[in-house]
Parts: structure tokens; C-alpha cells; sequence
């Protein structure tokens, strides 16, 4: 079914404004696991039919997600923006990819360019606890007038969440932007090529400057209370998720763990994430600090 829907999407870039359209609904009607589906299929696009489709694909399906919020009571630019937000970096990506081919290097450019944003933010907009206050103070209403029985407010998660809330927002969008290009990369293996994107995911690192740079970074951020710190290294964090991951699948594709051993640390994501994170993070760590050592030089 998989390579069927790959290569209908392929052919079809009507179709894929459609389903791209489609997909975008739904987080808005609280699925929200599949957040990085709508980003898949212009990944897609521009990587079996080149950049201009795929960015024709993602205009066309950001007129009708901009269009579509008007059913949910928003106004047009609103859709714009989301859209801006779960197409815009995957097809970026995929056009790196594109021409690349190199995964590892989409995870180092999405990380970077997630830095340098925190960065900039950090810079332009001041304190984030101060800037994200208003929005926090009518969410933590929200919450408690649904009924839920959680007071954000006096349990002082409403200080944490908007002191905390850019770092997440980088996360989040690193990590949709990489499931999305993924996702896509998958598919365009399929028809002819299968089991050649599990290939190149096994293989993806963070490389040696950017290991170390996460290290530091995620150390020094466990002894100050520097917000741009901590949200610097909780994206470092969840690249080095990514690379643990990688690391797993290399494990059982390697028979040096069985394969209930990707059901256990998908399971551990789920309902334990804190630990589960952690321990990816070092995993991810010392398998890419092992595999970015340069060569040990030839005998004469």
C-alpha cells in the first residue's frame, strides 16, 4: 500500500496538494501524531520531481489550509503561518537532500539553523518568560476551565512553559522537519530502491564538532539557569535522540540486538520519554563521537 501511495503522489501533483491539504487538517482535529505527514508529501515531490513541483505542491496546499481555517473559526493568515511552519522546513530539507544526498548532513544543517534562531530570538525578543507571559496566562485559563483539574498557574508550570516554550518550539520543529523528510525519503525508495533509506537512517550522525558542541553545551546548561542555554541544549538533545535511534536500528540490522528491542525503545518513548530520552541522547552520543574519529592512518 505504502508504494502504491509513493508512487500515486509521485504522478499525481493535484492529487498531492489534496492530500497534502488533507493531512494539515489533521493536528487541527487533534491527531495530532501525525504533525509531520503534511510536510512528507512536497518532500516527496521535490525529491522525485524536482524543486519547482515540490514547492508548486506546498503552495497550492497552503491556499487550502489557509482557506480551511475559516471552518475553524481562524483567520487566513493564521493558516499561512501554520502552514509556513509543517511544510516550509521539510521541503527545505528535501531539497538539501536532493542534491546532497546525504541525511546526516540535513540533521546538521536543521540543527544549526534551530541554534541560530534560538539565537536570534533570544536576542530580538528579549525574555522569553516575559514575551510568551500573555499567552501562557490565557492557556493556563483555558486548562483550568475545561475541567482538567490543573492549575498551570499554581503549580508554576506557567513560569516554566513560557521560559522554556522557544526551546520546545525549536525541538518540535527539528524534529517534525526530520520525520517529515524521512518519511519521504522512505517513500521514494519503494517503488525500485527498497530498504535503501533504512540503509542511509542507519547511518546518520551529528558528526564530531557538533558532537562535542552538544556536549558542552547540554553540560553547561545542567549548572545555569541561562534560558538560551537550555534551549540550545534541549535541541542538541534531540538530535542526539535522532542519532540514538539510528544507532538501534543499526544494532538489529547488525543482529547485535534482537528486534524487540526497537519495539522497547519505541515503548519507552511513549510512556517513559524522560528516561528514554536521556538514554538515546547517550547512546546517540558516543555512537557518533565513535563513528566521526577520522581514520587511523595507513601503515607505509
Amino acid at each position: 500500500m505504502n508504494r502504491s501511495l509513493a508512487q500515486w503522489l509521485a504522478g499525481n501533483p493535484v492529487g498531492a496538494v489534496v492530500a497534502t491539504g488533507l493531512l494539515g487538517l489533521l493536528p487541527l482535529l487533534g491527531v495530532g501524531v501525525l504533525f509531520f505527514l503534511p510536510g512528507a508529501v512536497p518532500a516527496l515531490i521535490v525529491l522525485v520531481r524536482g524543486e519547482r513541483q515540490g514547492v508548486i505542491v506546498a503552495l497550492g496546499a497552503s491556499l487550502l489550509l489557509a482557506a480551511a481555517m475559516l471552518a475553524f473559526g481562524r483567520p487566513m493568515p493564521v493558516g499561512f503561518i501554520y502552514s509556513a511552519w509543517v511544510l516550509g522546513p521539510p521541503l527545505l530539507l528535501a531539497v538539501l537532500l536532493r542534491r546532497t544526498e546525504s541525511l546526516s548532513l540535513c540533521l546538521q544543517v536543521a540543527t544549526l539553523v534551530g541554534a541560530i534562531l534560538l539565537v536570534v530570538l533570544h536576542g530580538s525578543l528579549g525574555d522569553p518568560q516575559q514575551f510568551w507571559a500573555p499567552f501562557v496566562r490565557d492557556l493556563a485559563q483555558q486548562v483550568k476551565s475545561s475541567g482538567l483539574g490543573v492549575d498551570l498557574e499554581k503549580d508554576g508550570l506557567a513560569d516554566t512553559l513560557a521560559r522554556t516554550l522557544w526551546g520546545w518550539v525549536a525541538v518540535l520543529t527539528m524534529t517534525l522537519a526530520m520525520c517529515a523528510l524521512f518519511m519521504a525519503r522512505w517513500w521514494q525508495s519503494l517503488p525500485e530502491r527498497a530498504g535503501e533509506f533504512g540503509t542511509e537512517f542507519r547511518q546518520i550522525r551529528l558528526g564530531r564538532a557538533l558532537g562535542l558542541a552538544a556536549l558542552v553545551v547540554i553540560g553547561v546548561s545542567l549548572f545555569t539557569q541561562q534560558a538560551l542555554v537550555d534551549d540550545i541544549g534541549r535541541l542538541f538533545l534531540g538530535a542526539l535522540v535522532i542519532v540514538g535511534l539510528a544507532a538501534v536500528h543499526r544494532a538489529v540490522a547488525e543482529d547485535k540486538l534482537g528486534a524487540v528491542w526497537l519495539w522497547v525503545t519505541y515503548a519507552t518513548l511513549v510512556f517513559v520519554a524522560p528516561f528514554a530520552v536521556v538514554g538515546l541522547a547517550a547512546w546517540g552520543f558516543v555512537d557518533n563521537w565513535w563513528r566521526s574519529q577520522p581514520p587511523p592512518p595507513s601503515a607505509a
